[in-house]
């Protein structure tokens, strides 16, 4: 049904890294020793002190004090990265059709959100700063009854995140992404380096706790709700929004359902508030 669709290797591509952070998590029972020196103020701090100054490899328990959302990037990737991802976007040499430059700018933008449902026992969740833009988060995995216990609220559909000091080892899967981008640009002439694709990390988490006093509860996240057609012309419907606050992702969402081409959905972002079942993300590439 979808083999026509640009949309379609794309999406492949983060079910394959979702599957292989899923099925690749080993909880870790660790206590919390020298946390300080591996204590992080949000993922940005994660990624520039832990990652690109070589504060913390694979393997190392860390923490960080953030929102843990259920909704998570749809394309996640080192947020330092994505100034330079959006560049190429326009940057290229060469000619594309607007279908292979809509797949491109997709690909991209490093703030389509994806909300689903549990994974064999395992649940998928976002770590923002705590204003946060889905855009530069980390990826994390958590066992559905460990957030169960510690968030009941986390599978409702009114649910956008809590403050947390979230702790887990730090883990490394494949991603796809990369080529999916490679062979697109390819038939169009472009060359785009791939290379921040190489691999992602994300993180097992295997502690939460939750902040109590209200002066440090306050949160926001910001985000991109979308759509995806089977309509050539337009396959990529997307709005912007915070998900925070309940008027303006209903804004979104109804501004959705609203584009002409909606009746023609085929995947949706949100697999808690889907009209359907055969909608959801994980029905369509992880099954």
């Amino acid at each position: 049904m979808f083999e026509a669709l640009l949309w379609k290797p794309l999406l492949e591509a983060t079910a394959q890294t979702i599957v292989g952070a899923v099925s690749g998590y080993a909880l870790s029972k660790a206590l919390e020793t020298a946390l300080y020196k591996n204590l992080y103020q949000g993922p940005l701090d994660f990624w520039m002190r832990g990652i690109q100054q070589g504060g913390a490899v694979e393997g190392d328990q860390v923490y960080i004090d953030g929102l843990l959302s259920p909704y998570v990037q749809l394309f996640p990737s080192n947020p330092f990265g994505n100034a330079k991802r959006w560049r190429n976007v326009y940057a290229f040499e060469g000619k594309i059709d607007h279908e292979k430059y809509q797949a491109m700018e997709f690909l991209n933008g490093s703030d389509s959100s994806l909300r689903i449902r549990s994974l064999n026992g395992e649940s998928l969740a976002g770590i923002f700063a705590r204003y946060g833009y889905v855009g530069e988060g980390l990826l994390a995995v958590v066992p559905t009854r460990y957030i169960n216990k510690h968030i009941p609220d986390f599978f409702h559909p009114d649910f956008f995140g809590k403050v947390a000091r979230i702790g887990g080892r730090i883990a490394r899967c494949p991603t796809q992404h990369g080529f999916v981008l490679q062979g697109i640009a390819a038939k169009a002439g472009v060359k785009v380096d791939v290379s921040q694709y190489k691999d992602l990390f994300y993180l097992q988490v295997n502690s939460i706790s939750l902040r109590k006093r209200a002066i440090d509860t306050t949160c926001s996240l910001l985000g991109s709700p979308w759509s995806l057609t089977d309509s050539s012309d337009q396959q990529y419907l997307i709005e912007y929004g915070h998900f925070s606050d309940k008027t303006e992702i209903k804004y979104c969402r109804d501004n959705l359902r609203a584009r002409p081409q909606w009746k023609r959905t085929q995947v949706y972002f949100d697999e808690m508030t889907s009209e359907s079942p055969a909608f959801h993300f994980s029905k369509n590439f992880i099954g």
